[in-house]
């Protein structure tokens, strides 16, 4: 037996006649295509007997003659008995094809009818079923026996392969894209491919195919008469309301309907056939996908012969859409009212231009023109993403276009408009005047909120605090400022459910925070956040920067450096090309992280790349003490100790930036000069808060006593592990090499407080292959292992979960997390990384 199952248009009475067509070269075909009226189980049985007679076969139609004569008197079940027992004396070989089964749908007794003719068919007989939906049917046991075929929509509609050889066999002369185009727009529906075919040859835009079909009035009647028409008035109705989105779920449907039915009604489209299949999404809910052109087709029927339910059901979507993705409200919201869509993008695009969605911004400005073109929020937007490219004039151009939209109304709205307007503002201020200004203008504009007598809104107040917050951080003067200010920014934009704006002012506090010592916490941070990210499909999000940075930071402290160049150079790649300030901080770990690897080259180019920046710009006053000390360790590695030492012995005046001391005293040390090196490290107090340069300094004394011959080492070495355990900083110590094993060994027998970090080291020092791959904090689990050696197969995610036997939710879950500690953003660079540390 073989069962086809699909919606309208599936070809399925054209598989089954030629299957009929084939059978008849050696057989007979039996054929019925099934009606309403065939829910009468005597008139089934009568119709039944009727094709058999029409089979041509002399026998047949000789042994079922006085049957027939009775079929309308006689018990349903006794006259199939009577017509298997014709069957069972036929010799030829028989195909019985009922076409159109779902018409028996709700009626029991010809089901049981149709169930006892299956059951009691003679053994070489062959039956085959077309059904849009498939009456419940006995079909266990053949299928238990290997004996049954089914065949749904889903393997019945066209591969692309099958798509471009119908157009072929059409006798069309196609390119690949248009027949792609035609694959994509009907999802290989065969119906839909046929339309496409008739529509390309009455036309000269091939490349347009999509849109005729969406359009197209032939295809549109086909699916009213063979899909609408033939629905419950109730059914009918649902349908036309809830074809609004191609990807639909109860709560949607329920809230712009009004009703708590919408579950029960998408089940039963499903179990119909009415071009319904279930959608992917890992949700709460169930999704649902329509077919798209029909969809389409719906929508337009709607619009045009209910235009006012069409504008009531969209003004709803967009209510709902509005809290699960704004761009699909604002969709929704134009085809109500412009009023509508304006102020939907007025509250949201600043919150979609935080979340990178830079193009669905500017699609909804593009896409509705009326609406939103002449809006002040619009040319705020644009100027937002002009700054983004660099254009920094037209940048200018588009905030004046807001003003002059403000000044011609003055009301509540325009006040709004006025404080959106001043953020765009800041943000140009700091690549015109500088961060420093940028800062102080940002602080008089927080005050000026506070002082308002209408309640702020938050995004403001809240995008205020973190280009406050982050121009402090940037430029490493006030970290309790800026530490204060993203925090309050995190914490409001949590409040009003502000993701992005959120994870935003998270990631920039970051760096800051290394000044409060507790780096743990802080990884704990930046990874929470990166994971956040990643979850929502912000992976590559430009102003999470600063917390990929840090982990790069981290991992150099923890002598994890492989694994600490790969995250720098992921955020370098990241980091917008103006934003200075982060790209030169970042240049300066990838320096210390490259020297330390012994890759002189590396380190010496993005020296290069911080001294072109601070010729081209301001940059912050302790710059030139970072690239000093970055020189001198550079001339180090490139085995010029004597250019390095003098470089270290050479006063700068001016504010320092927080290494610079430890770096000279470093460069000293390596140049044979530890005696100088003591004195560098004495010119100044060790710091005790930041505790990465407590550790590199101690290290740094500890040797140079040693070298000295000082017994005071051993207390060095012992301030350097107790600030380097909390937090297990142990790459000052990995630095050292051979010269730190002897130390530590000497350190060991004299005494420890801190025997599992002096342990550690040694460890790690015995085994300096181990600093190349993962980091310490970065460690794969064996979950994640299993799921990184599917990520070198051709398998999907949903494949992986398959066979994994986990949802689909929690395999795109690890694959974020072998992404984020394999410091890769796409399958191909985590298998390329994975073989480079041995992973495979």
């Amino acid at each position: 037996m073989t069962v086809l199952a699909g919606m309208a248009g599936f070809g399925k009475s054209t598989l089954l006649a030629a299957a009929a067509a084939r059978h008849q070269l050696h057989g007979a075909a039996l054929w019925l295509t099934i009606d309403d009226s065939d829910r009468d189980p005597v008139r089934l049985v009568s119709d039944l007997m009727s094709a058999a007679g029409l089979a041509g076969i002399d026998d047949l139609t000789t042994a079922i003659a006085p049957v027939r004569t009775s079929s309308l008197r006689a018990e349903p079940l006794t006259l199939v008995d009577a017509l298997l027992e014709a069957l069972y004396d036929t010799a030829e070989p028989l195909l019985l094809v009922l076409d159109d089964v779902h018409h028996l749908a709700g009626s029991r007794a010809s089901v049981d009818v149709l169930d006892h003719l299956l059951r009691w068919a003679p053994g070489d007989m062959r039956i085959a079923i077309g059904a849009r939906v498939v009456p419940p049917l006995r079909l266990q046991r053949l299928r238990l026996d290997g004996r049954l075929s089914y065949l749904a929509h889903d393997q019945l509609a066209f591969s692309p392969h099958e798509t471009a050889l119908t157009v072929k066999a059409s006798g069309l002369d196609l390119g690949q894209e248009a027949v792609d185009s035609i694959h994509d727009a009907t999802v290989g529906w065969p119906a839909g491919v046929r339309m496409a075919i008739l529509a390309a040859r009455q036309s000269d835009r091939v490349g347009n195919l999509p849109s005729q079909l969406r359009r197209d009035w032939a295809l549109a009647d086909y699916l009213a008469t063979e899909v609408l028409a033939s629905l419950p008035e109730e059914l009918r109705d649902f349908v036309l309301d809830s074809c609004l989105d191609e990807q639909v779920c109860p709560s949607l449907l329920d809230s712009i309907r009004g009703t708590t039915t919408a579950e029960t009604l998408l089940e039963q489209c499903l179990s119909d056939g009415i071009f319904l299949s279930r959608g992917t999404a890992a949700t709460d809910e169930p999704w649902f996908s329509w077919h798209p052109l029909f969809a389409s087709h719906v929508q337009r029927r709607v619009s045009s012969d209910r235009p006012a339910r069409a504008a009531e059901l969209h003004a709803a979507a967009a209510a709902w859409w509005v809290s699960v993705d704004v761009p699909t409200a604002i969709e929704h919201a134009a085809a109500a009212s412009d009023e509508m869509a304006a102020r939907i993008f007025s509250e949201h695009w600043l919150q979609l231009f935080l979340e990178g969605r830079v193009d669905a911004v500017m699609g909804a400005i593009e896409h509705h023109p009326h609406g939103l073109t002449a809006h002040g929020d619009a040319h705020l937007a644009r100027a937002l993403v002009l700054v983004r490219r660099g254009r920094f004039d037209a940048a200018r151009a588009e905030v004046a276009a807001a003003h002059e939209v403000a000044s011609t109304v003055r009301d509540e709205a325009s006040a709004r408009l006025d404080e959106r307007t001043a953020v765009v503002e800041l943000v140009l201020t700091g690549y015109d005047k500088g961060l420093g200004v940028a800062v102080e203008t940002g602080e008089a504009l927080l005050e000026q909120l506070a002082r308002a007598e209408r309640v702020p809104d938050p995004t403001i107040t809240a995008s205020l605090q973190v280009v406050v917050g982050m121009g402090e951080a940037r430029l490493q003067s006030h970290l309790e400022l800026a530490l204060h200010m993203l925090r309050a920014s995190a914490a409001t934009a949590h409040d009003h459910g502000l993701v992005a704006l959120e994870l935003t002012a998270l990631a920039e506090s970051c760096i800051p925070a290394i000044a409060e010592g507790r780096l743990t916490e802080v990884h704990d941070v930046a990874v929470d956040v990166l994971e956040r990210a990643s979850e929502r499909g912000w992976a590559g999000l430009v102003t999470l920067a600063p917390a990929v940075a840090y982990l790069g930071w981290l991992d150099y402290w923890r002598g994890d450096l492989t694994q600490a160049r790969s995250q720098l150079e992921r955020s370098l790649s990241m980091v917008l090309p103006f934003d200075r300030e982060l790209r030169g901080l970042t240049l300066n770990f990838h320096v210390t992280t490259c020297l330390a690897l012994g890759d002189a080259r590396a380190a010496r180019a993005s020296i290069t790349a911080i001294r072109a920046m601070s010729g081209s710009g301001t940059v912050p006053p302790w710059w030139p003490s970072m690239l000093d000390g970055l020189e001198g360790l550079a001339l180090i590695a490139e085995g010029k100790p004597r250019e390095a030492a003098a470089l270290a012995s050479s006063a700068l005046a001016g504010p320092e930036y927080g290494l610079a001391q430890a770096h000279r005293a470093k460069v000293l040390l390596l140049a044979g000069d530890p005696a100088a090196a003591l004195a560098e490290l004495d010119r100044v107090p060790i710091s005790t808060t930041l505790v990465h340069i407590t550790c590199l300094s101690r290290c740094i004394e500890a040797e140079a006593r040693a070298m000295l011959g000082q017994a005071d080492a051993h207390a060095s070495l012992e301030h350097a592990l107790a600030a380097a355990e909390p937090d297990q900083l142990y790459g000052p110590f990995i630095a050292g090499g051979n010269r730190m094993v002897d130390l530590l060994r000497a350190h060991l027998r004299h005494g420890t407080g801190h025997h599992a970090a002096l342990t550690q080291v040694l460890s790690r020092l015995s085994r300096p292959r181990e600093n190349h791959g993962l980091g310490s904090s970065a460690r794969l689990t064996d979950r994640e292992r299993v799921i990184l050696q599917y990520l070198a197969t051709t398998l999907t995610n949903a494949e992986i979960a398959e066979a994994e036997f986990i949802s689909l939710h929690t395999t795109k879950t690890h694959v974020a997390h072998i992404y984020q500690k394999l410091g890769v953003n796409s399958r191909r660079a985590a298998i390329r990384r994975a073989t480079e540390l041995g992973l495979y």
